[in-house]
């Protein structure tokens, strides 16, 4: 899927999850993340071809840091650094946007690997990217997503169709 999808999917996750707006945008900071890895791989040599959607897209290598992050750093945080203990929401939030993406991928022809072996690859094939099947995906995501935070008297909404309005206007 291209970037645009996954930032509507991360943003309308951690408005649906009742992130605050630091939240938000770190979804949608992280939302970006395995592509942004695969392009900076291709800036320092690596082929573009042979890199994406390889341990960019493995979500286990991403549930490993989370659960390195949980496990080690913040109960540590507890005992000695109250204030990182104010980035613990931010950091989850950072990681939904990261599985929202790989989730996204997940739905496409060309899927994302199974677990550590890049070649063995989950493919749903509901979407095609940047064809009409994934705009379709976008916008029913996007409207559904609107109710839902409309309905549950979401603060966000005007804030989640504000800043998709300006991304389609600029």
């Amino acid at each position: 899927m291209n970037w645009f999808s996954h930032r509507i999917f991360a943003v309308g996750l951690a408005a649906a999850c009742k992130f605050d707006l630091m939240g938000i945008v770190a979804s949608y900071l992280g939302s970006t993340i395995p592509d942004s890895i695969d392009f900076f791989l291709t800036k320092i040599g690596f082929s573009f071809n042979q890199i994406h959607r390889k341990h960019s897209h493995a979500w286990v290598w991403y549930a490993f840091i989370l659960c390195f992050i949980y496990m080690i750093l913040f109960p540590n945080a507890e005992k000695y650094f109250q204030e990182i203990l104010k980035y613990k929401e931010l950091c989850y939030a950072f990681f939904l946007g990261i599985f929202s993406h790989i989730f996204l991928d997940m739905l496409t022809t060309k899927g994302v690997p199974r677990l550590f072996n890049p070649n063995n690859k989950i493919a749903v094939k509901l979407v095609k990217t940047n064809r009409y099947s994934e705009h379709v995906f976008t916008f029913i995501f996007f409207v559904s997503i609107c109710f839902y935070l409309y309905f549950t008297k979401n603060q966000y909404v005007a804030f989640l169709i504000n800043g998709i309005y300006k991304q389609f206007m600029h």
